[in-house]
């Protein structure tokens, strides 16, 4: 596992944000694309071929989303959540293995938190002295 600066991980940033502004738009879709499906299953009527289609389209948007979640993790990053977008990207700080943690629409990496703690629990980076 690659460990990274906590400048190397702002570097990556920019493409976290590209990644899931496409994430997003897709699984908007696929909530879309969901919501129908419920109505034709739910509606008594009996359509199974639209109800397939739904399906089979619904899966693809589902795999869709899944690769720009790939693309995260091709970056180093672990994604944790996709709305909120939150990616843990493994660190090391003060000696010890740390997951530095980005939330979409930060800046900067300003948060840390230990390998066994969930991002809710991240803490403020220390301030270099």
């Amino acid at each position: 596992m690659k460990f990274f600066s906590i400048k190397e991980a702002e570097s990556l940033i920019p493409e976290f944000e590209e990644v899931f502004a496409g994430a997003l738009k897709i699984r908007d879709q696929a909530e879309s694309k969901a919501a129908r499906l419920r109505d034709l299953e739910e509606g008594g009527k009996s359509d199974l071929p639209a109800v397939t289609i739904e399906r089979s389209q619904l899966q693809f948007l589902v795999n869709a989303v899944n690769e720009w979640l790939d693309k995260v993790r091709a970056l180093g990053g672990v994604p944790r959540g996709i709305d909120p977008a939150i990616v843990d990207i493994p660190g090391r700080l003060g000696g010890r293995e740390v997951y530095l943690c980005w939330r979409r629409g930060e800046k900067k990496i300003g948060h840390y938190h230990g390998p066994n703690e969930e991002c809710e629990t991240r803490k403020p980076l220390p301030k270099e002295k």
